[in-house]
């Protein structure tokens, strides 16, 4: 199901002060047509911003991101989420993922947390913080042990328009994703337009091997 999500290879990382921003960052992704975003548990408005999106496009996959503590697993997979992602790899998390029959996308950033989520079920895997433990050169590594599991990766964490084909050439590399689709100080000042074209320039520099 996940793969499904991510025909597109982006994954926009975002951060909202309320409901109503949501509403016009979304409008901007179809507009670029790009149909999947990540809505950060960082603010009191996450839940509600995903549940509103959810309501108004529900051609938009939308996931919940910093997904902390089982309490907001709850809440994302109440709001209307489709998935969840997490910086890291909480066993109390991922079970409560698994009875909940909710997609979640573990955080992992060594070998070991890596086969702990793999022995775990957990098939795409977030590599964060990716440019600080080798950048594209770390996941190139990691296929070496992992490429015969099937294992997928999203890197994020230092992932930009500049870099983002070095990881998308790796064939373990389900989508790359970040806050470089929506720069933060687009989304205060309400510059919507220029995040889509943030997003199409950045789907137009694409080139994949």
């Amino acid at each position: 199901m996940l793969s499904t999500f991510f025909k597109k290879r982006l994954l926009p990382a975002v951060t909202l002060p309320d409901a109503e921003c949501a509403l016009h960052l979304a409008e901007a992704y179809l507009e670029a047509d790009l149909n999947v975003m990540e809505v950060t548990f960082r603010t009191p408005a996450a839940a509600t911003a995903i549940s509103v999106i959810a309501k108004e496009y529900p051609e938009i996959h939308i996931g919940a991101g910093t997904i902390l503590s089982v309490k907001n697993l709850k809440a994302a997979a109440n709001a209307g989420a489709e998935f969840g992602l997490a910086p890291g790899f909480n066993p109390s998390i991922t079970d409560k993922a698994i009875e909940l029959d909710f997609p979640f996308i573990p955080g992992v950033m060594t070998p070991s947390e890596i086969e702990r989520a793999f022995t775990a079920g957990f098939k795409v895997l977030k590599v964060f913080p990716i440019k600080s433990v080798g950048g594209a050169n770390y996941l190139k590594a990691l296929e070496g042990p992992y490429a015969h599991t099937d294992l997928q990766f999203i890197p994020m964490g230092g992932v930009t328009h500049q870099n983002m084909n070095a990881y998308l050439n790796h064939q373990s590399v389900l989508a790359v994703g970040g806050s470089w689709l929506s720069p933060s100080n687009l989304i205060q000042n309400r510059e919507f337009k220029s995040i889509t074209k943030v997003v199409r320039e950045s789907i137009s520099a694409m080139n994949v091997d």
